[in-house]
């Protein structure tokens, strides 16, 4: 979500400000809105539920609307109306769905901005999985109703003491209960997944009152929300307004792994990219591993003979020196080991190394450059960490 301005006068002339509704009501009759080739473009769209996911570009987790419609091409921003008000911005569709931003949680940011409270989204960074089966309950010695989730994962943060367990049960977050499938009945939307209250009207590094059962008895923590920064994550975005980055060496091109490239699968991406690469996406950065670079694809060359299907191969170890950028490649590439060049990759790989003449390395990755018409052997825009 952006907020842009005009410092031209003109541009404001003749327009008259759309008002956000609160709440959104499902009974409504919604229409989408778009300026097209020249005209006003007008679609009805029909209410489906109230979600909560994750957006294209963040990992903060936050509620949607989902709206049914036959209209095709959007996800741009287009608004979402009923009636003379603004239900939602519309920023993905698949197929007839549309997930819509909608008002109240937009309203919630443009109010904390003005007021300058406004930090950024957070998250709940730990894992968690339903509690359905009795059992588990039993196990854990829950008293009463069965109710809650089973916390099962939590990062391990230098920084920070963390305040949950695995084991634990949650049961409650900000006084609202949660069931058994990690749901939380809202006042606004109904019955809605419990990431959602770390964004309901709060911010990063705010703090949430949590309530979990833990050894024998419920105990009340206050979990301070962690930002959600893309920049943090093992797999990230890739960064907006710059050249992709990569390396070419010999005709073997070398990328960062980022949720752009595993987007290149289509749009069931997350089922149709390698298993082995989206497997990073669940991982949080480490000092031993703080970012992924692959070997993305070998363009043919006599040099790399009998490596040229050799694709989407995560980087361990280039002449024994630890890979995690660009850069670290760039530089393993000027010690080879006895007149060769060594790539190693992670356990598992269908191959584990590459053995490459080092001599005649940079005849050879002048050669592809020359045949595929590509200008720079390289595009390293971020710094190492």
């Amino acid at each position: 979500l952006a907020v842009v301005t005009s410092t031209d006068e003109k541009f404001w002339a003749g327009l008259k400000p759309a008002t956000l509704a609160e709440p959104v009501k499902k009974e409504e009759e919604i229409q989408i809105i778009r300026w097209r080739a020249g005209n006003l473009e007008v679609r009805k769209a029909e209410f489906s539920r109230f979600t909560v996911s994750h957006p294209n570009m963040s990992d903060a987790v936050h509620v949607q609307l989902e709206l049914g419609s036959e209209i095709d091409g959007v996800g741009w921003s287009e608004p979402a109306i009923a009636g003379s008000k603004v239900v939602g911005l519309v920023f993905s569709q698949s197929g007839n769905q549309l997930q819509v931003l909608p008002s109240p949680f937009i309203r919630s940011i443009l109010d904390a901005q003005k007021k300058g409270h406004y930090k950024g989204l957070g998250y709940f960074d730990f894992t968690w999985q339903p509690a359905e089966n009795p059992e588990t309950l039993d196990y854990l010695k829950l008293e009463g109703e069965k109710r809650g989730v089973v916390v099962i994962d939590v990062p391990d943060k230098r920084d920070t003491h963390p305040v949950l367990k695995p084991r634990d049960i949650l049961l409650q977050v900000d006084g609202f209960d949660v069931d058994t499938q990690g749901d939380y009945v809202d006042a606004g939307y109904g019955h809605l997944l419990l990431e959602n209250l770390s964004t309901r009207n709060k911010w990063a590094g705010d703090p949430a009152r949590l309530k979990v059962w833990r050894d024998g008895r419920a105990q009340d923590v206050v979990y301070r929300l962690p930002k959600a920064e893309d920049a943090a994550r093992l797999v990230p975005e890739a960064p907006f307004e710059q050249e992709p980055e990569y390396v070419i060496a010999g005709g073997l091109v070398f990328q960062p792994l980022t949720k752009n490239y595993l987007r290149s699968w289509g749009q069931d991406w997350e089922r149709r990219a390698p298993f082995r690469l989206a497997y990073f996406r669940s991982q949080d950065p480490t000092p031993e591993r703080p970012a992924v670079v692959i070997l993305s694809q070998v363009l043919p060359d006599f040099y790399n003979l009998g490596y040229q299907e050799s694709r989407q191969l995560v980087v361990e170890k280039v002449n024994a020196q630890k890979v995690n950028y660009l850069s670290d490649l760039q530089q393993a590439l000027k010690k080879p080991v006895n007149g060769f060049h060594i790539l190693e990759f992670t356990k598992g790989e269908t191959l584990q190394k590459i053995v490459l003449d080092a001599a005649t390395l940079d005849a050879a990755t002048k050669r592809v450059l020359d045949r595929y018409g590509i200008d720079k052997e390289s595009v390293i825009v971020s710094p190492a960490k």
